[in-house]
């Protein structure tokens, strides 16, 4: 997926997860990530709802989304993978003046287990994962 890099604006970055959705926030001109909410993954309305309400508040430009590549060589799709692009499809019919680009997203649960264990924070991977998520991007875009 060929990704547009805006200079200006609010991003998003999703973790996403059956059960839970990771969400981080940043600046493409700071290129600084911070970790904002864990999103229950309920249902799609309720996700959609909570992503509108940050896109309205951040005046978000643009959201990466965490694709789950498998660690095979071959990078066969995984069901995970189906899922994520499926929710893909589901906001850029959501949020269509938002550039959507997908990041691999490999080992950021490890990660950001890592942290949590070095600062010893309690409470799902998920929020610092996709705070890894978002700042692999920014720091691609600076590459």
């Amino acid at each position: 997926m060929e990704i547009q890099v805006l200079q200006k604006g609010k991003v998003l970055a999703l973790d996403y997860g059956k059960r839970r959705i990771g969400v981080a926030s940043g600046d493409i001109e700071a290129g600084i990530a911070f970790p904002r909410v864990v999103i229950q993954n309920k249902s799609l309305p309720y996700v959609l709802g909570e992503l509108t309400k940050m896109y309205k508040e951040l005046d978000v430009k643009m959201i990466v989304i965490g694709l789950p590549l498998s660690m095979q060589e071959d990078q066969r799709e995984n069901r995970i993978m189906k899922d994520v692009k499926t929710f893909v499809d589901t906001l850029n019919a959501t949020f269509k003046d938002v550039e959507i680009a997908l990041i691999d997203e490999r080992l950021s649960s490890f990660e950001a287990d890592q942290l949590m264990s070095e600062y010893k924070i309690e409470g799902p991977d998920d929020l610092y994962a996709a705070q890894i998520i978002l700042q692999r991007f920014f720091n691609k875009m600076k590459a």
